[in-house]
């Protein structure tokens, strides 16, 4: 797929913009404020039919209550209109949300993203969970239900009448929903872990020993994990919350034997970072089929010459979308200045 052009309407700040597309790369140059992010997340929006910076009645403009984004590309045309409910539109036919067929792989890069190694244990789980939804239905299902069971009993642990057999029956659904994500987030990972070291060193010319791993090392069945959340009750009980389960787990990233969040310096997190991403494209290219389209929010200037070069080689069979407050030097790419 190659997209060619966007129109938007009553999106955040922008009353009506259109904005036509490089067949390879795109640059969105202007001050901060003027709705850089807003194209990209509309981009996105068409390509995976939700925001990945918040819900529908949010992103609406003030003093209206309707958007409207058309995103032409060389396979179709999409229109998602919103009025209180949302409409998607795929070559004149109407869905409630973006079928699954329809969807197209997208690798995200946003200022967010330089935090992803040493923020929160929070931020890396989102990082998975975001990733791994995007090319395995059953991951998505299985993460909304997972999150409402643990909504419930979280509610049923702060009742100070909370019986174990009314627990049981959100045990089991967060063991067999939990188990499914762990698994799917260790071969990910393991995923990573084979791929990283050569990808750091083809970008840092460095071939440091770095490493990926999980909280889980090996396959759990949702036996072993229904087992644990029933362990947990008394603790559960004191803490109003739940303690186990893939909620609570992480993934670790160690440079030279030493925890990346702790030990690496700002460039080499940043060359962590362009090395997961790369990961991410291929990977998704192989589940999927499909060359993702790149999305770069104000981050190619973060990087230096080196890495900058090195990025665009990597992705130069990709379409890339790049925002930034300023033109950079970008062969190729189509300028737009807004």
């Amino acid at each position: 797929m190659k997209l060619t052009r966007i129109t938007i309407q009553h999106l955040r700040n922008h009353e009506s913009y259109t904005c036509d597309f490089g067949a390879h790369a795109t640059l969105i140059y202007g001050a901060n404020g003027t709705g850089k992010t807003t194209l990209l997340e509309a981009v996105y929006m068409g390509l995976r039919g939700v925001s990945f910076k918040g819900v529908d009645r949010d992103i609406v403009q003030r003093e209206t209550d309707w958007y409207r984004i058309d995103l032409e590309s060389d396979e179709d045309v999409r229109t998602i209109k919103y009025d209180g409910a949302k409409r998607i539109e795929i070559n004149g036919k109407t869905h409630a949300r973006l079928p699954a067929k329809s969807k197209y792989p997208v690798v995200l890069f946003t200022p967010d993203d330089m935090r992803l190694i040493d923020g929160s244990p929070s931020r890396r789980r989102k990082y998975l969970d975001s990733f791994l939804a995007q090319f395995d239905p059953k991951y998505a299902h299985h993460l909304r239900r997972y999150e409402r069971a643990l909504v419930q009993r979280n509610k049923l642990l702060k009742s100070p009448r909370v019986s174990e057999e009314l627990l049981f029956s959100w045990n089991v659904m967060l063991s067999d929903s939990g188990a499914y994500l762990v698994n799917q987030r260790i071969k990910f990972v393991a995923a990573i872990e084979t791929e990283l070291a050569a990808q750091y060193a083809a970008i840092a010319a460095d071939p440091a020993e770095i490493h990926a791993s999980y909280t889980v090392e090996k396959p759990i069945t949702s036996q072993q994990l229904l087992a644990a959340y029933e362990q947990s009750i008394e603790r559960d009980r004191a803490l109003l919350n739940t303690s186990v389960g893939p909620h609570r787990h992480d993934f670790l990233i160690t440079l030279r034997t030493h925890a990346a969040a702790t030990s690496a310096s700002r460039g080499e997190i940043r060359t962590i970072i362009l090395a997961l991403k790369y990961i991410e494209a291929a990977t998704l290219e192989r589940a999927t089929g499909k060359r993702p389209i790149i999305l770069l929010d104000d981050v190619y200037g973060e990087l230096d010459e080196t890495r900058q070069r090195h990025l665009l080689s990597s992705f130069h069979d990709h379409q890339i979308i790049i925002t930034s407050t300023h033109t950079v030097p970008l062969r190729g790419a189509v300028r737009v200045k807004i």
